[in-house]
Order: structure tokens, then sequence, then C-alpha cells
């Protein structure tokens, strides 16, 4: 269920700016870099109604954004139903342990339902020891291990 003291909203144009901010320490977090036009397509993609990437925000008491995540749905070949996969995950290191992580995983997984999805899931490195406690506590870990094929 949503957390209704931070309650989830979509990204508006005017998120643009602070999404970045947000969006460029996720990513310095897991050590990447990324070039601006990067940026562009995947903020096209999300203000895109009909875009494949979904995002959610929460904000703080005096409506600044302070986290963000991005998710998308894709066939499952063993459910006529769609999964949902929780790319990205960022909540402002200011504010973290309040709840707001928490809200944008409920945020998804409401979307997710409402897309009827057969699953909701998520990576993170096994050195995201503070987000790992939060995971573990609202999902299973399954134990499957990740593997990268350079293309």
């Amino acid at each position: 269920m949503p957390t209704a003291k931070f309650p989830t909203t979509t990204l508006e144009p005017g998120d643009r700016e602070r999404w970045t901010e947000l969006w460029r320490a996720y990513l310095t977090f897991y050590q990447t870099e990324l070039p601006d036009d990067t940026y562009e397509a995947t903020w096209s993609r999300i203000i895109d109604p009909n875009g494949a990437i979904h995002a959610l925000g929460v904000r703080d008491n005096d409506g600044r954004l302070v986290g963000i995540t991005h998710f998308l749905t894709h066939s499952h070949a063993w459910s006529r139903s769609e999964s949902c996969y929780l790319q990205d995950l960022f909540v402002d290191e200011a504010v973290r342990g309040q709840g707001y992580a928490r809200a944008l995983i409920n945020g998804v997984a409401a979307a997710a339902r409402l897309r009827n999805c057969c699953s909701l899931y998520w990576i993170t490195h096994e050195t995201n020891t503070t987000a790992r406690l939060l995971y573990d506590s609202l999902a299973k870990n399954t134990g499957f291990i990740r593997y990268d094929f350079a293309l």
C-alpha cells in the first residue's frame, strides 16, 4: 500500500531540473556517468504518457522532490500478464531513513497492480547494505545472480 505520509506522484515537466540532480546522484552512487543526450532521451520517455519508461517522485512537506524511481513493464514468458521492473530508485541523502524509499516502492507496486502485472522485481548491488535492509523487509531475495553480456 502507498504510504499516506509520503504520497507518490508522476513527474511533471517542471521537475526536470531536480530529477536530473537526483538521477545524477543515483548514477554517481553506482559510479556511472551518462552523456547529456541520454538524460534528454530518458526524460522524454518519462514525460510521454505512452513512453516505455514510467517514473514516480516523492516530495517533502515543502513540495520539494526528494526521491525518484523509474520502472517499466515487459512481457513475461511464464505469465500472460506483464512483469514490472523497478529500474532505478534514489532518495536524497539528506532525507533518507524517513520512509521516502518505502513510499516509492509502494507507489510502483500500486502502478504494477493497476497494470495487472504478475510480479514486481528489482536488483541492487550486494554492497548496498542500507537499501538492502529496507528491501529485505519488503520483498523476497530470490538468490538469483545477474550477468551482463557486452553487446
